[in-house]
């Protein structure tokens, strides 16, 4: 699996690489996003783009390039001294894939790197596989559900997908309404629709899943 690390601490990369290196990863460094626009030539299984290339607007010049390359589709897992939240959910819902925050440990990415690829090579079947749960895309419905006896409704589903989909992604309150009420005017839907349907969901999930409320605005399901 190759993976490319874009990070300006050319010492931190170096390290990261080493690491890398020795779970049989081959690994390419790059510092700024003029040599990895300029040099980049072939394809990789994971891009690892610090942002803190922010104040040069590098880190921005990088996610574009990527996003907007039809012959580049592999994740991107964002990493950042930052910890506003609302940036984070700016990140997420806009490029990236995963979000980790310095300092983190080694073995914290690496675990991220195989959940993010783990999670790319299911949706390409279709099948999304959390812990000892499989879902269905297609059909919105569970292959496998530790526990038959539980019966969703069709919004609960929705939102388990929606969740399953973002991984370890924050999911702010105005997207799991607009997703979910899709079919009415979103603006009419009431806080209480939702923490009525999130409520019940929790109540039916929480030995399997667990979803996390930060700040009453925004929504996560760890890996």
């Amino acid at each position: 699996m190759k993976i490319t690390i874009i990070e300006d601490d050319y010492k931190l990369a170096e390290n990261l690489a080493k690491r890398l290196k020795k779970e049989s990863y081959l690994v390419s460094i790059y510092t700024n996003s003029k040599k990895f626009i300029d040099n980049f030539q072939d394809n990789s299984d994971i891009f690892i783009v610090d942002i803190n290339l922010e104040w040069k607007n590098e880190w921005f010049k990088i996610i574009k390039w990527l996003r907007n390359n039809k012959n580049i589709s592999s994740p991107i897992i964002i990493t950042s001294w930052y910890n506003n939240i609302e940036k984070k959910v700016y990140w997420l819902d806009l490029w990236a894939d995963d979000y980790l925050q310095k300092p983190y440990s080694i073995t914290e990415l690496i675990a991220r790197i195989r959940s993010v690829t783990r999670r790319e090579s299911n949706l390409k079947n279709n099948i999304i596989t959390y812990k000892r749960i499989q879902f269905d895309i297609k059909s919105k419905n569970f292959i496998y559900w530790v526990n038959k006896e539980i019966n969703f409704s069709k919004k609960e589903l929705m939102l388990i997908e929606l969740f399953l989909l973002n991984i370890n992604k924050v999911i702010p309150r105005a997207k799991l309404v607009k997703s979910i009420w899709w079919d009415f005017d979103w603006t009419w839907v009431s806080d209480n629709n939702l923490n009525v349907t999130l409520y019940n969901l929790r109540n039916k999930i929480s030995k399997y899943m667990n979803i996390e409320t930060i700040i009453w605005e925004w929504f996560i399901l760890k890996d």
